[in-house]
């Protein structure tokens, strides 16, 4: 035991062999990878769920998450929706991104120990931070980009890049706010070099993903600084480089071919929806399908790969029912996470402060995450993203590692339910 505790050292004090630490690196990996290389990360993965398999044989699994319900219902139905589509083969293919959804059961798991889900977040914002100076590299080599040449860091689109960041700025202000401004100073320089790489990276959708959820960050942790937000913002805009304002402008613009394009995509997704309420076309369809409902053959076939909106993405492929069902699955991550807020928030449960402190960061990084998603969600199909579907279920599936029925372990941080 005293030759496990001087290896792990520096890990946090609650894992309690081997077998738990390895799948413990092994998950943790998996989340901070995935901001360089999604092969890694579904590797990593695969031995996280191995080797928790292996600890359900010493360990019980903390049962009563209620997500699971809505999220099976909406994995049922995307099925019955490819089973229904013209392609029923191709469109079951999706099932293999179901793969991602096993973190809602891994994490609450892996991370009840006291300072796992911290010492996880850590790893991300090291990584975070070595891809947004990847990224501003990438644009000092070549300042005079165009918006289909962005900087991308490790990933292979701009999307996906900007996606990560928006994320994992959202995740640092929630932990530095959580833990004390003036004892996290180095939060300071982290977030500019992520916020410098999100500027440079052209994404207005994650410009906006990122706002919303550090809006909600300062609603939940400092009400009254809200008054101080929008000058801030303004002040912002105004220092912001040309190119920042030109985007914020053009987006405003409906003459913009960029505006004109999503506005587009939006009429052809409707008509489509129209067409195919119940099931929608199919998984893996709407980029075919799409073509013989546009409104014209002013833009490139390219255009309708996806609807660049979560909404209509997933009534596209599933239909109604399934956009249903995916809201509701949504709706109780949301939930769950304003749960164990609002109890940790009122000190139930806890033996000491920095358990305490875990909880309510972890469940306000949760809300804050999810705001940005479905904000950026708007403007751009995120939750088809592998890269950033991995790091989002992480960040909403850490407080199920809270809110357990009872505890698990004498060094569990858990809010009772």
């Amino acid at each position: 035991m005293a030759e496990f505790r001087s290896t792990t050292r520096y890990l946090p004090a609650s894992l309690q062999n081997r077998w738990e630490t390895a799948t413990f690196l092994a998950l943790a990996g998996s989340i901070s990878l995935v901001l360089v290389s999604i092969a890694v990360s579904q590797i990593l993965l695969a031995a996280a769920i191995a080797g928790s398999i292996y600890l359900l044989k010493q360990q019980k699994y903390p049962l009563g998450i209620r997500v699971f319900v809505p999220l099976l219902a909406y994995m049922i139905w995307t099925l019955i929706a490819a089973a229904a589509s013209s392609d029923p083969a191709r469109g079951i293919l999706t099932s293999k991104k179901f793969y991602l959804y096993l973190l809602l059961a891994i994490v609450p798991f892996v991370l009840r120990g006291a300072g796992r889900i911290v010492w996880t977040y850590r790893a991300i914002f090291a990584v975070a931070i070595i891809s947004s100076v990847a990224g501003i590299v990438q644009f000092a080599a070549n300042p005079e980009r165009d918006l289909l040449h962005r900087i991308s860091g490790f990933m292979g689109h701009w999307m996906t890049y900007s996606g990560l960041l928006m994320l994992a700025l959202v995740l640092l202000a929630s932990y530095a706010i959580g833990y004390g401004l003036r004892r996290q100073l180095w939060a300071f320089p982290a977030a500019g070099l992520i916020i410098a790489a999100l500027l440079l990276s052209q994404t207005r959708n994650a410009w906006l993903g990122a706002l919303a959820g550090i809006c909600l960050l300062v609603i939940i942790w400092r009400p009254k600084a809200l008054i101080l937000l929008i000058p801030g913002v303004m002040v912002f805009y105004f220092l912001s480089p040309g190119m920042v304002k030109q985007r914020i402008q053009t987006g405003m613009n409906p003459a913009d071919p960029n505006t004109r394009n999503r506005i587009e995509l939006f009429e052809t997704s409707v008509r489509l929806i129209q067409d195919n309420p119940w099931f929608g076309v199919g998984p893996r369809l709407v980029s075919e399908e799409a073509l013989r409902y546009r409104g014209n053959n002013d833009f490139p076939d390219v255009l309708y790969i996806h609807m660049h909106n979560n909404f209509l993405q997933i009534a596209a492929e599933s239909g109604i029912p399934g956009l249903i069902l995916w809201l509701w699955f949504m709706g109780q991550l949301a939930w769950d996470a304003l749960l164990c807020y609002r109890r940790t928030a009122a000190q139930s449960g806890f033996r000491n402060e920095a358990a305490r402190r875990e909880a309510l960061t972890a469940s306000s990084a949760a809300l804050a995450s999810w705001a940005a998603l479905i904000s950026a969600g708007m403007f751009e199909y995120n939750f088809g993203d592998s890269e950033v579907l991995t790091l989002f279920l992480f960040i909403t599936g850490a407080p199920y590692a809270l809110l357990t029925p009872s505890r698990q372990h004498s060094e569990s941080l858990t809010v009772p339910m």
